[in-house]
């Protein structure tokens, strides 16, 4: 929450403590839920929760990669490693496992 107190909207998706493994070539670490104060802009990092909606939650991941710079440098700032185009295949994985595009696809309607 920022001091202010004003609404905070989620933006992005980011990896807390990211590292990558030596031997997969793939990077890893704790996906938390970027907020941004509406009023003061302030950032507010968020745990993934298991009741969180899978949906929004892959809509937020998908907004990540379009980040400006500011915002960019900011989570850097604070030790978060903002998703991208070369690292959101790891978030997906993260998120849904290793055969993440079945959520992906848009369901067919029978």
């Amino acid at each position: 929450m920022s001091n202010c107190c004003a609404r905070m909207q989620p933006i992005a998706i980011a990896f807390k403590d990211y590292r990558v493994n030596p031997f997969t070539d793939r990077g890893t670490g704790e996906l938390m839920i970027i907020h941004q104060c509406l009023n003061c802009g302030k950032l507010s990092p968020n745990r993934i929760a298991g009741d969180d909606n899978e949906y929004q939650v892959l809509s937020i991941l998908k907004e990540s990669v379009n980040l400006n710079e500011d915002i960019t440098t900011r989570l850097r700032n604070i030790g978060l490693e903002p998703i991208t185009t070369f690292n959101n295949e790891e978030a997906f994985v993260s998120l849904f496992g290793i055969n993440y595009q079945k959520y992906l696809k848009p369901k067919r309607s029978v």
